[in-house]
């Protein structure tokens, strides 16, 4: 099935799910999600494979077992590809679809002490933090940004809060986002080029991290 655009309701839905987390809103909708949501979520997928590997799309069944947080179904669709996170010749491309609108990026999302050492000694070296800077400058200016995550409260234990790269070394998330408003755009097949541009411009940022910073 070829890809034409999520359901023009496709956001409302999920503005509506936020309000009605429950089991019984979801029945009533449940055909509602599968045509504006759960289908075409899956033929853009299938429109990405040939390009950046096989997609992992995720059920929209949260798990609660060991959750204070009750409410059954997840806020947003979504899909991953590429490899493990930290891992040598890892990283992940990531996209999202919420009542805030599409979110694309990827890289390591959950890298390791292992991976966040490495990374950090390498940010060390004043010309490979420039380079990475240059390339974060260039991924802003179509919209991908350093995703912040949880940094560490001051600085990582041995280097200097005064460290010229201390914004970099707080980091425990190595991973580049770019956040799409909603729009009639995202009913359209406009969204596969979206896609495609700012996941070749993700591989480039995993591709620095699988070169400078990916643990033995």
């Amino acid at each position: 099935m070829a890809f034409h655009g999520f359901g023009p309701d496709a956001v409302e839905f999920f503005v509506e799910l936020g309000a009605h987390n429950d089991r019984p809103w979801w029945t009533s909708q449940r055909e509602r999600y599968r045509t504006s949501v759960a289908d075409p979520l899956a033929a853009l997928a299938d429109e990405l494979v040939d390009e950046f590997g096989p997609v992992h799309v995720f059920r929209p069944n949260r798990d609660v077992r060991f959750s204070a947080d009750k409410r059954p179904y997840k806020e947003q669709a979504a899909f991953v590809a590429g490899h493990g996170d930290g891992q040598p010749g890892g990283g992940s491309l990531y996209l999202q679809l919420s009542a805030d609108g599409l979110a694309l990026g990827g890289g390591w999302w959950t890298p390791g002490a292992a991976q966040l050492a490495a990374f950090r000694t390498a940010v060390d070296d004043p010309a490979v933090a420039a380079d990475l800077q240059a390339l974060l400058a260039e991924l802003a200016r179509t919209g991908l940004e350093l995703d912040p995550g949880d940094p560490v409260a001051t600085a990582p234990r041995g280097w200097s809060r005064e460290h010229p790269q201390i914004a970099l070394l707080r980091r425990r998330r190595l991973a580049v986002l770019h956040a799409l408003e909603p729009g009639p755009w995202l009913a359209t097949d406009e969204v596969v080029d979206v896609v495609r541009r700012d996941w070749r411009l993700t591989q480039r940022f995993v591709g620095w991290l699988q070169e400078h910073a990916a643990a033995d």
